[in-house]
């Protein structure tokens, strides 16, 4: 099969490819879009054969059949795949079908066939087959429409659609060869040729047609076909007539057509036809001045025989089909030969022009004018095209003007036939047949240009004004054409002394002639001069002959009417009445009246105003007569006409309430008369309604302006309540129970009245007043209610189950259900306007609903109301069901005919569902029945697609009143789409199922996240929203122009973007949307790439459109890079950052054109963005990154409108009513209610009163214009001001995303930080612009932040330990920003240095921005602090990593070394940066952190820190001090006292102070590092405001054990607890006090005493915290009191503290007291903290538990127990230490006793009773020895550890698999790349090998200390120790010679105290325990120390020194003291 030719296209050869055709034509010629020329020439040239062999069908071929016959076995190749494909029987059967219907191929009906089974989703509930019948049709229409086009776009003599010349050159060309090919013939022959009768009984006899809507698709395809074909004919001739050939030939057609409709009307084609041969024989062109190049080309006068063989066939006697159409061409022939006849023609033919004369003849004899009046211009399309007009003008003026001798005939005729006429009645006889040749002729000028819908004004041709006009004379200053004069002179002469039978005509052709402004003012002037005033004798056509006549009828029937009995008044007429043609001529009369006083305002005041006429008086009073309903209509209508202008209206108003047309004041004894009687008893009976009619119109009218409020006041209650009563009871609620003549005059009856109620509900404005009853006085006495307005009154029946409200839905489902038959309609117009008033009550009521409901309520009436979606949503009386909103949506699918319902209907819903949450009432409502619901949905669909162009409001203002109509139509449609849109975007935010998920085809019966989203087709699924908006958005991506849609419909556009937006950011859609696009429509790397979008390219703003997208963008990186969708997270990043040309054109290639490219970067993650040796990245061309470019198309600048300049009015209460009017918009935008304001301004103007007020008014009313101007503008800068707020913030989200969220791994290393490197330069030079605004650039800073943040990341990253040799070499990079810095081969040089000019860029742009933003920009410095600070962390140096000894700490200290001098260096560079700035900026930090925003200050103070951390050279200190700010921070301190004292209330306020007080401590700690801060600090007091704060002393209760675990484990809480909170003040104090203390020496006394007096002012906490307990789990617990031993381990053991600050002998002997306390507690907590097992086991219990960081609590717990227990040792050692410079005179702090040292648990109270100091107890010697056990054991365990875990670090990619889960802490079913698992682990490594090194450190300490403490204890009491009971002379003298070396010591000043006043605290203590050591004591000791300190313990601790201590120290202090203690043992134990 293949090789015979045979595959078939799926795309049908007969639809898909004449659609593209259709498709490129228009995009050429009509939207002009750009590129498209070209596209036009390859469609043209590939098409070609197509035009030339129009509509001609594929043959038949026998071959063909059969192998469709056979394709159920074999198999057809299709195109595009590589298998043949087989079809069912059926299939083939309906193939076979089709082709023999069509006379078709059989492969191309296959073809027809498939494509109809691919378009089924857009046809719901039809089969493939019909389906196809409907393709085959548009096929054709798109081929004829696009050959209509070309044809219409050819430059030529009757219009021009300014194409460019190219463009033209092209279309001129292509349309001649068709020409030239025989085109005329071949269309002439296809209309011919095709008849719908036969056509549809075709296709009827073969089951082609379906459903009714079905049926009128496939008419209106077939009549625009054949219509598009006859208008193709036409547009040929319009520019060119066509040649001598195809004129005959379309002469014969015309001879031979015989279709006319059943009123002998011509059909549409016939028409066009019929104008076609009028333009060939059209040479008005040649009466213009420069028409002599044109005019060669008309074929008339180039070809010497087209003028002699057209005539000899308008001339043959040949009999027409349809003799009018011959008369017609005649006369368009004879006006032709006369024309031509004044101009030599080259030929010299003349014969043909002696024959206009006759030709003329034989038409009027055709009865043209009669054919042209009722068969031509009383066709609908004819006024609908302004050429058919023009040219009909044309043929009539000419025959006036050219045959004046012909149009005096006919009016000679036209008079002799008058006066034969007016014998016969004159004798009483029937009239003969007479020829009325000039009444035709006036009917047909009356019918000609009566309509004007297009508003060309052709009847002011006909007028010139009057000469002798007087004061008209300056205004009409031109001398009128002759034709014109011409004109109307046949005009004024055809009124001239008029016989009566041609009066009618006239007059009728005068209401004609007037239908304009102008027209009917020349017409006014025209029967004005004819009248009596003009001085002459009275004309029967003027307006004193009129009204006289009418007021003398008035008169004589007021005779009659006041002589007859008031009851029969609208009975039987009277004997004497108005003849008919009496009655005809005064309809005639008034009809020109009514169209006068209808278009010319002026007129309309002339004819009211004029006293002697009585116009409104003479019409309502012989309404009041007894004359015939037409005629009483008539006047109505007229005095409709009149209420057009407001003055008069208010007028007719109350001659209305006096004539009582309508009865109001009627009385229960009087009977019911006027207008209800014409109604109910006349009207009825005849089943016509005039007058109903023409009332409702005058009423309609007269509401146009303000009801008047006292209507009827005085008679009745005021008000319009009867005529509304009247309007629904009489009139709308009955119309369908009348019988109707005309069925059209039923719905022009109920359009007529819903229009007013609708009119009267829209303009109602709810106020209070109208909810309260005004009581009124009436004539005779009584007090009555006023009536309500007439808008309150039907809003009560519209929100009640009312009448009106059932009549309102029962018309729209009897309407709908007409409108779903398709079939003609009597009065359709009618019909469509009711439903369209019908929806628009509805629409209304639900605007009003909810202030009518609020003011019920605020009032406290008592009204009941129902809301209005519960009414809707009742049942249905003719159905049974609750389908009245199901009857609403049905009008959205009827949008192609009816668009104005279908807006109106679109907008109840989406008001329905903001009224009230019915989301899934809704849903069930549209899915109950399964056809409807696929009918409602398809409809929706196809009001989205429709293809309408968005019409800018200045387009509309330009545009003329031929595309009116369409621009409105327009905007309807586009309306609809931007409402069925916003609906689903309000319902997506409802909950599901809603009706957005219905509309979209989410599921809607199972949740919503399980929707899997398919084509349309696929799996049954049908077309839904979301498929017509993405194809919407998808037309033109991929092209160079970009997205259509942004330039064809920006609104629709920026709606769908936010749609796809909600879809992807909504949780239940999110998931499936994401689906659908990623892997079916590629939709958001597809719009990416043409991002960023210009507003230049597309000529408006297209920023909120890139906003929606690039927030879709950034949920799409989100959401792939969470579920690991590696390969379209990196194309969107590779699109996003590319940044060569390379790349670039990678990306604009389609997608799938290469997949060995994707699949090369997707399996290499290195190639992407993280690559280093990519050579193409240095060779190819640099390019800006999208990413950039779309940053670059945020525009920060903004212009502000002026300020009020007001002369009138104040402006500050301008200021103040502009500010009440403001509200607040959907998208919280704060803008103007500019309606509001103008009334309010109006309103004020309008109160104003006074002469000089009228003069001024003006003026004032210019300045309001100005201050509404002004205040529009400032809602556009508002508006502008948010939209670029929100276009930034969806480019935040984008770059954030990209480098928080996306894999490090997929942009990572040097990249990332050239890319964050560019973004932060690019925002900072933008935010550096002097057009920048404040407003603008507010959020910058917070991406500064995130970006610094992400900056300093990547340096960390980049200073990470490197796992192995690999990852070592990886650190080498090339940059792109400094690449004359490159680094040698072999050498490793860090980011820092490579990107050293790139950082101190970024850092003068932070601190630039800094100093420009303002002082109100709090928000802003805030988050450019935090930049600061993660920009100066680039240059802190990390810790580094502990190594075990060896090679490796050898090299890695070789690596760090070569970073120290990287971090030098750069903290160098920020330093001399930062220096430059002077004074301004530390005087703008340093006022932040004094005042502020809290958050500001605390960054402030932050950014303080760390500047004096780098700050080597003091400046920023000095600066501090010398301008006061330190002082003032110490001071604030105090001053925070009590704020701080409420944040450790159980429930506090605030937190602020809390963290303001620790950033500040932070900084004076940071200051107290430094030994001139330590200085500074204590001039100012520090410790002193320290001491003096109370919220010290406000230490809350300890919390249980269990609980203090619990909030460890939990990490920090969001509020901590207030003991956290009392922790957090308590430690910023402490950490204070050790800086200082460390800065200044422990040997300084000075600051020592003043920490001891803090500590002592606050004793009862201390004591508290220091007092001896056994240690807890809880490690907030155990940091406090390792702090707190520390800081008194280095300030309380000095002997003499604190005499210089205490006065007076008491508080230095009370300060001394508290230090010995202190001690003692000190020492007590030794046998605590000595490293028992049983805190071991504790402990090991506690190891599983972990923070939620992920580090153990055990192992910081255990750090803190360590650390107090180092405090003690380190205590104890000083005390010894500083007692004495030799064991002899040294303090003794622990007895001799050793038995703890063998104890197995010290904290065992069993087996040792130890207890705290107290007493005459102390601890012995035996626990020192029990903590050198204990700690020297752990060291070694810990040793061991800490060298396996480094081991592990070093190679940390061998780890095992479990040793990787084990480390990183990732679950086995977490989704985690393995990279990500190896830095998890590498941070959990090092973070234990650092806090076992800490331990190592711990641990070596206390045994150095523990060591010397044994020592010095074993020293005094084996050799200086005299025990006390030995022989006191020995003790005695012991003590004296103690004594005096202690006051010689004293005297040479080393003790600093005096002799005679040793120190108290020390003496009692070593008096105590010298006189509490007994021989027995001692020798127990030389009997147990040997056993207790034994050689095993000492080697350990040798071997801790061998392998940690040594390494770390060059003095061998360990093996010294072991060497003493050794030598004491050996000498005097015996040991």
């Amino acid at each position: 099969m293949a090789a015979l030719g045979m595959a078939v296209n799926s795309g049908a050869r007969l639809w898909g490819p004449f659609k593209a055709l259709y498709d490129v034509v228009d995009a050429a010629i009509y939207k002009r879009r750009p590129n498209s020329i070209h596209d036009l020439e390859l469609a043209l040239r590939k098409h070609k054969p197509d035009f030339i062999s129009l509509l001609k069908t594929p043959a038949k071929n026998n071959l063909h059949r059969e192998a469709v016959k056979k394709s159920t076995t074999e198999g057809i190749p299709v195109q595009g795949e590589q298998r043949s494909q087989t079809f069912s029987q059926q299939f083939v059967t309906e193939t076979l079908i089709l082709s023999d219907l069509f006379q078709l191929n059989e492969l191309a009906a296959m073809e027809l066939l498939m494509a109809g089974e691919n378009q089924l989703p857009n046809y719901p509930g039809l089969t493939r087959g019909l389906v196809a019948v409907i393709l085959y049709y548009d096929g054709r229409r798109s081929l004829v429409n696009s050959l209509r086009i070309l044809l219409q776009s050819r430059e030529g003599r009757t219009w021009t659609l300014g194409m460019p010349s190219d463009l033209a050159h092209l279309i001129q060309t292509f349309t001649s060869q068709l020409v030239e090919e025989g085109l005329v013939n071949k269309i002439l022959d296809l209309i011919r040729s095709v008849s719908e009768v036969t056509e549809m009984d075709k296709l009827q006899k073969d089951r082609a047609l379906g459903p009714p809507k079905h049926r009128k698709q496939v008419v209106e395809l077939f009549r625009e076909i054949k219509l598009s074909l006859a208008e193709c004919l036409f547009c040929l001739a319009c520019q060119q007539p066509l040649s001598k050939g195809d004129t005959l030939r379309l002469i014969a057609h015309l001879r031979e057509d015989n279709y006319v409709t059943g009123d002998d009307k011509l059909d549409p084609v016939t028409l066009c036809l019929l104008l076609t041969l009028m333009y060939c024989f059209d040479v008005r062109i040649l009466e213009q001045e420069d028409a002599a190049e044109i005019a060669q080309r008309l074929p008339v006068i180039s070809d010497p025989t087209y003028l002699m063989e057209v005539h000899r066939e308008m001339v043959s006697v040949t009999a027409w089909a349809i003799p009018g159409l011959k008369a017609t061409v005649q006369f368009a022939w004879a006006m032709l030969l006369r024309q031509l006849s004044q101009y030599p023609l080259a030929g010299g033919v003349t014969e043909p022009f002696e024959d206009d004369e006759a030709l003329m003849d034989q038409a009027i004899e055709g009865n043209v004018f009669s054919f042209l009046r009722s068969s031509v211009v009383a066709l609908p399309e004819f006024h609908q095209d302004e050429f058919y007009c023009r040219r009909l003008h044309c043929l009539v003026t000419d025959l006036i003007y050219h045959m004046p001798l012909k149009v005096k005939e006919l009016r000679n005729r036209g008079d002799e036939t008058a006066r034969i006429i007016m014998a016969y009645q004159v004798e009483g006889q029937e009239e003969p047949l007479q020829r009325r040749d000039l009444e035709h002729m006036f009917g047909l000028i009356c019918e000609l240009y009566m309509k004007d819908p297009m508003n060309l004004e052709l009847s002011l041709e006909f007028w010139c004004p009057a000469e002798s006009a007087g004061g008209q004379e300056s205004f009409y200053n031109y001398r009128p054409p002759p034709r014109q004069v011409a004109l109307f002179k046949f005009i004024r002469g055809a009124g001239d002394l008029l016989p009566a039978p041609l009066y009618i005509p006239y007059i009728n052709m005068l209401a004609g002639l007037a239908s304009g402004p102008q027209a009917a003012q020349h017409c006014f002037n025209l029967l004005k001069a004819n009248g009596n005033n003009s001085g002459g004798s009275s004309s029967m056509v003027s307006w004193d002959h009129i009204f006289v006549s009418l007021n003398q009828y008035y008169a004589s029937l007021r005779r009659e009417t006041q002589s007859s009995v008031d009851s029969n008044m609208y009975r039987a007429p009277p004997a004497r009445a108005i003849t008919p043609h009496e009655l005809e001529g005064i309809l005639s009369v008034l009809k020109l009246i009514r169209c006068v006083a209808d278009e010319n305002e002026n007129c309309r005041g002339a004819l009211f105003e004029n006293q002697q006429w009585g116009a409104v008086i003479m019409m309502f009073g012989l309404v009041g007569c007894s004359i015939p309903s037409k005629m009483k209509a008539e006047l109505l209508l007229t005095l409709a006409a009149m209420a057009k202008t407001p003055a008069i209206a208010a007028s007719i108003w109350q001659t209305l309430e006096v004539a009582q047309v309508l009865p109001t004041t009627a009385t229960s004894a009087e009977q019911r008369g006027g207008i209800q009687i014409e109604l109910e008893e006349i009207e009825s009976r005849s089943e016509e309604y005039p007058m109903t009619i023409a009332f409702l119109e005058l009423i309609d009218r007269l509401t146009d302006i303000p009801i008047p409020a006292g209507l009827g006041a005085g008679y009745r209650a005021p008000g319009f309540e009867p005529y509304l009563d009247f309007i629904i009871t009489n009139v709308f609620l009955r119309f369908n129970s009348r019988a109707y003549k005309d069925s059209a005059e039923k719905w022009q009856v109920s359009a007529s009245a819903l229009e007013i109620l609708c009119k009267l509900l829209q303009d109602h404005e709810i106020h209070e007043d109208d909810f309260r009853d005004t009581l009124v006085d009436i004539q005779g006495g009584g007090i009555v209610s006023a009536n309500k307005p007439p808008g309150h009154t039907l809003l009560l029946h519209m929100l009640n189950d009312s009448g009106l409200l059932k009549m309102v839905l029962r018309v729209l489902d009897e309407t709908v259900s007409m409108f779903e038959q398709y079939s003609k309609v009597p009065g359709k117009e009618y019909l469509e306007k009711t439903a369209l008033l019908c929806l628009r009550m509805i629409e209304t009521s639900l605007e009003k609903e909810a202030q009518f409901e609020m003011m019920i309520r605020e009032t406290g009436v008592s009204i009941m109301v129902a809301a209005m979606d519960k009414l809707l949503l009742s049942i249905n009386p003719r159905s049974g069901k609750a389908d009245h909103l199901v009857n609403v949506a049905k009008f959205v699918s009827l949008n192609s005919f009816l668009p104005h319902q279908c807006l109106s209907a679109v907008r109840v819903l989406y008001l329905v569902c903001q009224a009230a949450p019915i989301q899934a009432d809704l849903v069930a409502l549209f899915t109950a029945d399964e056809v409807a619901s696929s009918r409602l949905l398809q409809g929706i669909v196809e009001c989205i697609e429709t293809d309408d162009r968005e019409v800018k409001p200045e387009e509309a203002e330009d545009e003329n009143e031929n595309t009116k109509d369409e621009i409105i139509l327009s905007q309807v449609r586009n309306a609809s789409r931007q409402h069925i849109i916003q609906l689903m975007l309000h319902a997506l935010d409802q909950p599901a199922p809603n009706l957005a998920h219905w509309m979209l085809g989410f599921e809607v019966r199972k949740p919503v996240s399980k929707t899997n989203l398919q084509d349309p087709g696929i799996l049954g699924s049908a077309r839904t929203c979301l498929h017509s908006v993405l194809a919407f958005l998808g037309q033109g991506v991929g092209a160079r122009s970009g997205p259509v849609c942004l330039m064809e419909a920006p609104r629709l556009a920026e709606l769908a973007y936010n749609l796809i937006y909600v879809l992807c950011s909504n949780k239940d859609t999110s998931a499936p949307t994401l689906r659908y696009l990623r892997t079916t429509h590629n939709f958001l790397y597809n719009q990416l790439q043409h991002l960023p979008f210009r507003e230049e390219e597309y000529g408006h703003p297209v920023i909120s459109h890139q906003s929606w997208l690039l927030k879709t963008i950034a949920i799409e990186l989100r959401i792939t890079s969470l579920n690991r969708q590696r390969s379209h997270t990196q194309r969107l990043l590779r699109l996003l950052l590319a940044d060569t040309d390379d790349e670039q054109t990678y990306v604009m290639q389609p997608v799938g054109t290469d997949e060995g490219e994707l699949s090369t970067w997707d399996r290499d993650p290195s190639s992407f963005l993280g690559g280093h040796n990519r050579s193409l990245a240095v060779q190819a061309q640099q390019t800006r990154r999208k990413l950039l470019c779309i940053l670059d198309s945020i525009s920060f600048a903004q212009q502000f409108p002026v300020g009020l300049q007001l002369d009138f009015f104040d402006p500050k209460l301008i200021e103040q009513v502009i500010t009440s009017c403001e509200t607040k918009t959907k998208t919280g935008i704060v803008v103007c209610d500019v309606r509001n304001l103008r009334r309010i301004l109006i309103n004020e103007l309008n109160n104003q009163q006074g002469t000089m007020m009228a003069g001024q008014r003006p003026l004032i009313q210019e300045e309001i214009q100005n201050i509404l101007s002004t205040v529009v503008a400032r809602n556009s800068v508002r508006e502008s001001l948010y939209v670029k707020r929100q276009s930034f913030e969806a480019w935040r989200q984008v770059t954030e995303v990209l480098l928080t969220a996306c894999p490090e791994d997929v942009l990572m290393g040097e990249v990332r930080q050239m890319v964050i490197f560019e973004v932060l330069q690019d925002l900072l030079v933008k935010v550096a612009d002097d057009d920048a605004m404040p407003e603008s650039t507010g959020p910058v800073a917070g991406v500064i932040l995130t970006l610094m943040a992400n900056l300093r990341q990547c340096f960390l990253s980049d200073t990470a330990p490197s796992t192995s040799s690999a990852a070592q070499n990886t650190s080498q990079y090339v940059t792109m920003l400094d690449r004359s810095v490159l680094p040698s081969a072999g050498s490793a040089v860090g980011s820092r240095t490579l990107f050293a000019s790139s950082l101190q860029m970024v850092l003068k742009g932070v601190l630039d921005y800094i100093l420009r933003a303002g002082g109100g920009a709090q928000r802003v410095r805030a988050n450019l602090y935090g930049a600061l600070l993660y920009y100066l962390q680039i240059a802190q140096k990390p810790a580094a990593v502990p190594q075990p000894k060896g090679k490796e700490s050898e090299g890695m200290s070789r690596v760090l070394g070569t970073k120290e001098t990287e971090y030098e260096q750069l903290s160098k560079e920020n330093l001399s940066t930062i220096l430059s700035y002077g004074d301004s900026l530390m005087e703008t930090v340093c006022r932040d952190a004094c005042d502020g925003h809290d958050i500001g200050r605390m960054l402030a103070l932050s950014v303080l820190d760390t500047v004096m951390s780098i700050d080597h050279y003091q400046q920023w200190l000095s600066f501090l001090s010398k301008k006061g700010y330190l002082q003032h921070l110490v001071d604030s301190l105090l001053t925070e006292d009590a704020d701080l004292q409420k944040v450790l209330a159980p429930s506090p306020e605030q937190l602020r102070s809390l963290y303001i007080y620790q950033s500040k401590m932070s900084l004076l700690t940071r200051v107290g590092e430094t030994l001139e801060g330590a200085h500074l600090l204590l001039r100012c007091g520090i410790l002193q405001k320290l001491s003096a704060c109370a919220f010290f002393d406000l230490r809350p209760e300890s919390e249980s054990p269990e609980k203090e675990l619990m909030e460890d484990m939990s990490g920090d809480e969001f509020i901590p607890s207030p003991m956290a909170r009392y922790r957090i003040l308590l430690f910023a104090a402490l950490n204070l006090c050790l800086a200082i203390l460390t800065s200044l020496g422990l040997e300084n006394k000075d600051v020592a005493a003043q920490v001891m007096l803090f500590i002592i002012s606050h004793s009862d906490v201390f004591n508290t915290i220091v007092r001896s307990r056994k240690p807890l789990l809880s490690l907030s617990t155990m940091r406090e009191l390792a702090l707190t031993t520390c800081v008194i381990s280095r300030a309380n053991f000095h002997t003499d503290l604190g005499s210089e600050y205490l006065d007076s002998e008491t508080a230095l002997i009370e300060f001394r007291g508290h230090r010995s306390v202190i001690q003692r507690q000190m020492l007590s907590l030794l046998s605590h903290y000595s490293f028992s097992p049983r805190f071991s086991k504790q402990l090991t219990n506690l190891s599983s538990q972990t923070y939620q960081g992920g580090q153990s609590i055990a192992a910081k717990v255990s750090l803190a127990y360590q650390e107090v227990t180092s405090n003690v040792v380190a205590y104890c050692r000083s005390l010894l230490t500083e007692s004495g410079p030799t064991t002899q005179y040294s303090r003794i702090l622990f007895s001799p006793g050793l038995e703890e040292g063998n104890a197995r648990d010290l904290q065992d109270a069993d087996e040792f009773s130890i207890s705290s100091i107290g007493g005459s107890q102390s601890l012995s010697l035996g626990v020192i020895v029990y903590l050198l056990k204990q700690c020297a054991g752990q060291f070694l365990v810990v040793y061991d550890s800490h060298r396996q875990h480094v081991q592990k670090l070093t190679h940390l990619q061998d780890l095992s698999s479990e040793d990787l889960k084990q480390f990183s802490g990732a679950s086995g079913t977490e989704k985690m790349s393995s990279q990500q698992r190896h830095e998890l682990a590498r941070s959990r490594l090092t973070d234990i090998v650092t806090q076992k090194a800490k331990e190592l450190q711990h641990h070596a300490y206390i045994v150095e200390n523990c060591l010397f403490i044994i020592w010095r204890h074993l020293e005094y009491y084996l050799l200086h120790c005299i025990p006390v009971d030995q022989q006191p002379l020995a003790y005695q003298a012991h003590m004296r010679r103690h004594n005096q070396i202690r006051r010689l010591q004293d005297l040479t000043g080393i003790r600093g105290v005096p002799p005679a006043e040793p120190e108290i605290m020390i003496k009692p203590e070593y008096e105590q325990l010298s006189h509490g050591v007994t021989r027995d004591d001692i020798e127990l000791l030389k009997q147990t120390a040997p056993s207790v300190i034994s050689e095993s313990l000492l080697k350990k601790v040798q071997e801790i020194n061998q392998c940690y201590v040594k390494d770390r120290s060059h003095y061998s202090f360990t093996e010294a003291v072991i060497r003493r203690i050794k030598r004491l043992l050996r000498l005097h134990t015996g040991s």
